[in-house]
């Protein structure tokens, strides 16, 4: 059953979702058993036939629903992962079907339950499809928010729509609810400023990753059984490479270097020799056999944000923002998009338990719940690489040390590998890593390694 419409401010009972990624969807689909209406505003046009699209520029390279996310969809789109399945998308087990090096070791391969792998764009557009097919959400394309409307001590009660660079199609849309997922350039924080309140206090971690993704149809076996190969850098080699199967048997393989000297080659001519040292003489030499399908595309990303909306003491009703417009993580730990639907949980939580009014506070300190631990690890292990400036050398080194003396414990140890995936996943508790016969494993592989850079996988050639 149907839970009862939320209190509403102004009468209306309408909240609008500004953007359509995968934040803002999850958030209309957590809006819609809240509103009689919502209605979602997308800049971009969607093509008939799913692609990477203007306002997602990142969405050519590899991207990781962790079985977290996936677990947090279902809830919300029963049947999900099994119908992008059917689709054509990969189920991967984890980890005995993906080969992972982490801080130069390959974790022990033992089975943990299924991973969906599947492109941006693909993922996206399904998920879409789930979402209008709700009949109270409405979605708008080709309009974009240019201010927010407020009324007295009301707060936000409404948002100014236009087509881009038309001027005279500005159109009032009243709501008691207007929710940012726009992305990590921060629109709502800023309009926090022309409404009279504090703009968060950001935190902001450069980390300089560049990446260069091509996808390319492999025949049938030519890469061996593995259904993912992921090569994290290490400080001696700041380089690292994702290759994933796809939907319809496309793989991708998305390469990536911290500092500018280090950023992969966007011409295919160059692009595949970055991956040696990386990937394996055999892996390498299928690619080359293998049907380029897609150009080489190039994304770079300078930092990992974070806004601190929950330590405001003033919060304008009426506005919220969720994703990467609250925390945007760099993107080779795979975690953005989870993040995301946790916080899309997190909303439909605070409106089941107390509705609109004071919806901003309550929202913002379970969003700051769902992403501690995600900033937490990305920032631990980006500080770790001598190419990320801030960090002092001794703590850079001991970050480093504690992670491959943990990942050095996870190769071998069946439990540490477990309780490694569960929480890079976000499918357990980070607690796990402190458990007494975990923390005894780490100990006995604490000596520093072999000075020099890691080389490819392992035993596959």
């Amino acid at each position: 059953m149907k839970p009862a419409p939320v209190r509403s401010r102004r009468g209306t009972d309408h909240a609008i979702v500004l953007g359509a990624g995968i934040g803002g969807l999850c958030a209309a689909q957590a809006l819609s058993v809240a509103f009689e209406r919502v209605t979602v505003v997308e800049r971009d046009t969607f093509p008939a036939v799913p692609g990477v699209r203007r306002g997602v520029p990142q969405g050519a390279h590899v991207h990781s629903l962790t079985p977290g996310g996936a677990q947090v969809l279902e809830e919300s789109f029963p049947g999900f992962v099994e119908e992008l399945a059917a689709e054509g998308g990969t189920l991967a087990g984890a980890l005995d079907e993906l080969d992972i090096v982490f801080f130069g070791s390959r974790l022990r391969q033992v089975p943990l339950g299924r991973v969906l792998q599947v492109s941006r764009p693909f993922l996206e557009d399904r998920l879409r499809a789930r979402v209008v097919t709700l009949a109270n959400v409405e979605l708008r394309t080709g309009l974009e928010a240019t201010a927010p409307v407020a009324t007295g001590s009301s707060g936000v009660t409404g948002v100014r729509l236009a087509r881009p660079g038309e001027a005279d199609s500005v159109a009032t849309v009243d709501a008691d609810l207007v929710v940012d997922a726009t992305g990590r350039a921060g629109r709502g924080a800023a309009w926090h400023r022309s409404l009279g309140y504090e703009e968060p206090a950001t935190r902001r971690l450069h980390v300089g990753v560049g990446y260069a993704s091509r996808r390319y149809r492999v025949p049938p076996g030519a890469l061996g059984e593995a259904k993912g190969v992921l090569i994290g850098a290490t400080q001696d080699r700041p380089r690292g490479a994702v290759l994933t199967q796809q939907e319809n048997d496309a793989w991708v393989l998305s390469l990536y270097g911290f500092g500018k000297e280090h950023h992969p080659p966007g011409t295919p001519d160059e692009f595949l020799g970055f991956a040696e040292g990386l990937l394996t003489v055999g892996t390498r030499a299928a690619l080359r056999a293998a049907e380029p399908i897609s150009g080489v595309s190039s994304f770079r990303y300078p930092a990992s944000v974070r806004r601190d909306f929950h330590r405001l003491r003033r919060l304008p009703e009426g506005l919220v923002c969720v994703g990467d417009a609250v925390c945007s993580l760099n993107p080779i730990y795979g975690a953005g998009m989870t993040v995301a639907a946790l916080e899309a949980k997190a909303l439909r939580a605070c409106l089941d338990d107390g509705g609109v009014d004071g919806l901003p506070r309550r929202f913002y300190r379970e969003a700051a719940r769902a992403v501690r631990l995600p900033w937490l690890f990305s920032t631990m292990a980006d500080r770790s690489m001598p190419q990320v400036p801030g960090t002092h050398p001794v703590l850079a080194g001991l970050l480093a040390h504690a992670f491959r003396a943990t990942m050095r414990a996870a190769a071998a140890d069946a439990g540490v590998a477990a309780a490694v995936w569960n929480a890079v996943s976000l499918t357990g508790s980070p607690a796990e890593l402190a458990r007494p016969r975990v923390l005894a494993s780490v100990l006995r592989h604490w000596s520093p390694p072999r000075t020099g850079a890691v080389g490819a996988l392992p035993g596959k050639d």
